[in-house]
């Protein structure tokens, strides 16, 4: 029976060696990558709503809390949803559901399209942040129109048309005039219920027009 010679042994314990080494290096690297991803994905499901896919009030701050660190001008578009209760006491929630997905669809085209971001701040309240401020206004009327076409939603296998309106409040969110992106929310929220004073299915801006204190001074 032969020897294996002495330099051949070496050679290949080298090689035994190299490989669990290797194996043991991918190992490592494949749990830390599985980690950042559950990470991730735990961090992404943080900042979405589980309904319609939106971005929820989290995703929302961080998003203008990212805008306002690269100073960046943005409009604000809040929409709350007319009648909610009585719908839903008429056709329940389920119905709502599926009105709100369908609708959330058409929001996202028209908020795309003008280059902004969709997002579910609650139940039936939604804000779209736009990148350029011009034009918010007419966005914003775009967006009320989308909400109230009709929609086909499904009660018991029966399908059966429906709609509901919104009103929408726009303000825009100045980094170099702005101390706190946060007023851009209470801005849009005093437009947005100034809009429903003037009825359903209505838009109004953020301005000395619409919103002020008691005092003639802007209500924080």
């Amino acid at each position: 029976m032969s020897t294996i010679p002495a330099h051949i042994t070496a050679i290949l314990a080298a090689i035994a060696i190299t490989a669990a080494i290797t194996y043991v290096t991918t190992r490592r690297r494949t749990a830390a990558h599985h980690g950042a991803a559950v990470v991730a994905t735990a961090a992404h499901a943080a900042h979405r709503d589980d309904l319609t896919g939106l971005g929820n009030r989290h995703g929302f701050h961080a998003a203008l809390t990212d805008v306002a660190g690269r100073r960046q001008p943005v409009a604000v578009i809040l929409i709350n949803f007319d009648g909610t209760r009585a719908f839903v006491s008429r056709l329940g929630h389920r119905a709502l559901d599926q009105l709100l997905v369908l609708t959330v669809g058409r929001l996202q085209h028209i908020a795309s399209a003008a280059d902004g971001t969709a997002f579910r701040l609650r139940r039936d309240e939604l804000a779209v942040i736009l990148a350029d401020p011009a034009g918010a206004t007419g966005h914003a009327a775009r967006l009320v129109a989308a909400v109230a076409e009709l929609t086909e939603v499904h009660l018991g296998g029966l399908p059966i048309t429906v709609s509901l309106t919104a009103c929408a409040g726009v303000a825009t969110f100045i980094p170099h005039a702005d101390s706190d992106w946060r007023l851009v929310l209470i801005r849009a929220d005093r437009a947005m219920r100034a809009a429903k004073a003037s009825g359903r299915g209505q838009t109004a801006s953020f301005g000395p027009a619409t919103v002020r204190g008691r005092n003639g001074r802007e209500a924080r």
